[in-house]
């Protein structure tokens, strides 16, 4: 059994149109920036945060037709730079990609299932980039990856077989590098770059202490030349978040410390980042699965459950994992990277937060979006906004 992080799936690499990112000054207090050396660690300490993070109806809603006459909005959505929304993924709706204008309507649709040109394959789950030209990136099939132009226009499928491709793992840089940080390299090495020919161009990491774990790091990238990276899935024993270039220098990093980030020896009892997301203006956005006492010992329950045979009855089952829904918290906290200041903590149980918290967030905003089903079942997808507000 995996943490529930299936919440946050498939945003990566968007972008916004340029008056929705232009930075927005907090309704509650920064502190002025540090001046800080290239490998700088910065420990935040803060006790009590002085803002929460309230998540606010946009109004744009991308909606379903009843009679089936256009695609559903998908799963997975981005934003490209003039503010098109971009979605696949709809249950039903195997390989096609829709496109939605900047408040919600359905514009057009592309793909389809196949294997000619500018087709996609229909086994899986697409990942899908944006890159700083508005080109887009398109994981599918069987680990095949495909480019179209912001007119949509096919371009090739590209030779990135050695790219994992992953949601919450992998970025595309602003010229249409791709940056993965899935842990799957055989040089041990976390971070690696692939350019547009296939060929590996730079591996690099991780921190020399080794708090920062193994395995897949989340990462994010709102635009430039650096990045930040979540500690790793395995072995992690500290809250550690890293500013990396991609030239392979370690910028800086940022310690939280606090107890309640420790390997228990699996990970699937272990606290996990689910998301990092950096904002222009220079915030951190963080979201962390904090298993809970109760939730760790009612785990073992469930895992001694499905050891013990075929014959352990379904519905006691299924009760057991929706116990463990009400009982794993979730962690959102929001840093201010330029001073080093904790500015939110907001700590929700699993059962409400997959109904509160944006699936992702568009790439370099605070806007995101949330997945939903109305009245008769019919899909939709809600754009919001993560917005601070004096606590």
């Amino acid at each position: 059994m995996r943490l529930p992080i299936a919440l946050f799936l498939s945003c990566l690499a968007t972008v916004e149109p340029v008056d929705a990112w232009r930075p927005q000054t907090p309704p509650c207090p920064r502190q002025p920036g540090r001046s800080l050396s290239s490998g700088a660690v910065v420990e935040i300490r803060d006790r009590n945060p002085p803002c929460r993070v309230e998540f606010r109806d946009t109004g744009i809603r991308l909606d379903a037709a009843a009679d089936g006459s256009r695609p559903d909005p998908g799963q997975t959505v981005l934003v490209d730079s003039n503010g098109r929304f971009v979605s696949a993924n709809a249950p039903g709706w195997r390989a096609v990609i829709s496109l939605w204008d900047s408040r919600g309507r359905y514009l057009s649709s592309f793909g389809g299932e196949g294997e000619g040109p500018g087709e996609l394959g229909g086994r899986g789950t697409m990942s899908l980039f944006i890159d700083g030209r508005d080109n887009l990136h398109v994981r599918h099939g069987l680990g095949r990856w495909s480019a179209f132009s912001p007119r949509q226009e096919f371009l090739g499928d590209l030779p990135w077989g050695n790219v994992g491709g992953g949601p919450w793992t992998t970025v595309v840089l602003d010229d249409g590098r791709v940056l993965d940080a899935d842990g799957s390299g055989p040089d041990g090495m976390p971070f690696r770059i692939t350019d547009a020919t296939g060929a590996r161009t730079r591996t690099f990491g991780p921190a020399a202490d080794g708090s920062s774990g193994r395995g897949p790091r989340r990462i994010a990238h709102a635009g430039g030349d650096t990045f930040w990276a979540g500690p790793g899935e395995v072995g992690a024993d500290a809250y550690v978040l890293e500013e990396w270039g991609t030239d392979g220098t370690l910028r800086r990093t940022l310690r939280r410390d606090v107890p309640w980030y420790r390997w228990r020896g699996h990970r699937e009892t272990s606290p996990q980042l689910g998301m990092v997301h950096i904002a222009w203006g220079g915030l951190l956005y963080v979201v962390v699965f904090r298993p809970t006492d109760e939730y760790v010992q009612e785990y073992e329950n469930v895992r001694r459950a499905g050891e013990h045979g075929a014959g352990e009855d379904h519905r006691r089952l299924q009760a057991l994992e929706e116990r463990l829904d009400a009982l794993m918290e979730v962690v959102v906290e929001v840093v201010d990277t330029e001073s080093g200041r904790l500015l939110a903590s907001d700590a929700y149980r699993w059962s409400e937060a997959r109904n509160i918290i944006p699936r992702n967030l568009f790439r370099g905003s605070l806007r995101g979006y949330r997945y939903g089903e109305g009245g008769g079942g019919l899909p939709y997808v809600e754009i919001v906004r993560a917005e601070l507000a004096p606590r």
